[in-house]
């Protein structure tokens, strides 16, 4: 069974200003495992910002994985993009409660046929380059969100790969992670980057250090992105010592607009917020 959408983890109060908490993997805590349909379903009618990862399968649909290799997350050996569907149901997620790996066709009709509330909202989270997107990818991704596009965000840190996949698909948002191509934590390095690459980009994705070294430095790189009409997620900020607690801090003071966590109920009992009431 789900856990009940009531009282679960959706934003954190800062300043009086909701900043959202969203389940990377779909975790609520940091023992669940990752992709975790239960998780879904009550992410979805608690109106939590959500995470997957997915990768384009030989058929062109895709599944929800993060590595490049079956073994790596499943009971099945060798490429993901190496498998087809039919084969990849059949598999067991390694770390599950016994099942399948999620397949982004399947994700996308729970979104549509369980309570969702209207701040729901779930990120596909792209783990290939471009030049590894073929025109059936691409198709098959436009098929499966047909007419439920304005129920997610496509990121990647590769935005030619993510235009060219989800560039077509109406009310779908585009988000990129600059963090590689910019070479660290410089923030003069991102800025330019994002305005020469991804200026239409919904949300930008920066690394927890990359976010509290340019808040310490003073370099205003959230405001900046911000000022420019980006959403900010900083990721990924877990739970546990005292430098979690001070990068959730800086991330916070330096006005992003989501944090990116596996602990979303630990934070939650840590930290002021609000439940059931997330933020679109």
């Amino acid at each position: 069974m789900p856990p009940s959408a009531a009282d679960l983890p959706t934003d954190l109060i800062h300043d009086g200003r909701p900043v959202r908490l969203k389940w990377h993997k779909l975790r609520l805590t940091a023992d669940d495992p990752p992709f975790a349909r239960r998780n879904l379903a009550a992410g979805l009618a608690a109106g939590a910002s959500l995470e997957v990862d997915i990768r384009p399968l030989a058929c062109g649909r895709f599944v929800c994985l993060h590595d490049p290799r079956l073994e790596d997350e499943t009971t099945g050996q060798g490429a993901v993009a190496e498998a087809d569907a039919a084969a990849v149901i059949r598999l067991r997620m390694r770390d599950g409660d016994d099942e399948a790996p999620l397949l982004l066709d399947e994700l996308v009709r729970m979104t549509g046929t369980g309570p969702t509330a209207p701040s729901a909202l779930v990120q596909l989270d792209l783990h290939v380059s471009a030049a590894e997107i073929g025109d059936a990818a691409v198709a098959a991704f436009a098929a499966a969100l047909n007419g439920a596009g304005d129920r997610f965000i496509l990121s990647g840190g590769d935005w030619d790969a993510v235009t060219r996949l989800g560039g077509g698909v109406t009310g779908l948002a585009l988000g990129y992670d600059p963090t590689d191509e910019a070479g660290g934590a410089d923030a003069a390095a991102i800025l330019r980057l994002v305005g020469d690459k991804a200026p239409d980009a919904h949300t930008i994705y920066l690394h927890r250090k990359t976010v509290r070294t340019a808040h310490e430095r003073g370099d205003g790189l959230v405001a900046h992105l911000r000022d420019r009409g980006h959403h900010v997620d900083c990721w990924t900020i877990d739970h546990g010592d005292d430098e979690a607690k001070a990068d959730l801090l800086a991330a916070l003071a330096a006005g992003c607009d989501q944090i990116t966590t596996n602990t979303p109920r630990a934070w939650a009992a840590a930290m002021p917020i609000t439940a059931g009431a997330g933020v679109g």
